[in-house]
């Protein structure tokens, strides 16, 4: 591999104070409906498994968040308002505030990728399944100026070493 093989940016995270309030006003400049919210029970036990986990900085964690999805043409606009656990949003948060922490292209092979980034000197802090999907981010601020995402999407793809 000699490097990622999508050039084509399919997300963009934001990290916000008020996901309903940002959520809101996006919708009002764009005349865009209001996305549906998903806001996780932050007292629901957790149960990670094969196929469903969130793996941070070397262990499972909740990392729960409240997210929206804004179709913006052929880019999804993430908005996310995390909770006061262990996620990289709300690390994103505590050192920054609001802002725009990742940015995200969709790559066939996923594990193999993980690998090519990792090579490149940029180390994976997250990673997540949700049976669906998964997706990863790597340290990639200093470098890049913004947290790389990585997503895979439907049935997880042989593994091609």
């Amino acid at each position: 591999m000699r490097h990622i093989d999508n050039h084509n940016l399919v997300k963009i995270g934001i990290v916000v104070d008020d996901i309903e309030a940002a959520a809101k006003k996006y919708c009002e400049l764009f005349g865009i409906p209001m996305p549906s919210f998903s806001i996780p029970d932050p007292d629901a036990p957790v149960a990670h498994t094969e196929d469903s986990y969130t793996w941070y900085r070397g262990e499972n964690v909740p990392a729960r968040t409240k997210f929206a999805n804004l179709q913006m043409g052929p880019v999804t606009v993430e908005l996310l308002e995390p909770y006061d656990e262990a996620s990289p949003w709300n690390e994103f948060k505590q050192k920054h505030g609001q802002g725009v922490h990742f940015i995200t292209f969709t790559v066939n092979g996923f594990e193999q990728h993980i690998r090519f980034v990792e090579k490149q000197g940029l180390p994976l802090i997250h990673k997540g399944e949700y049976g669906s999907g998964r997706y990863c981010y790597f340290d990639s601020e200093g470098p890049l100026g913004v947290v790389l995402g990585l997503q895979e999407l439907g049935q997880r793809q042989a593994d091609a070493g």
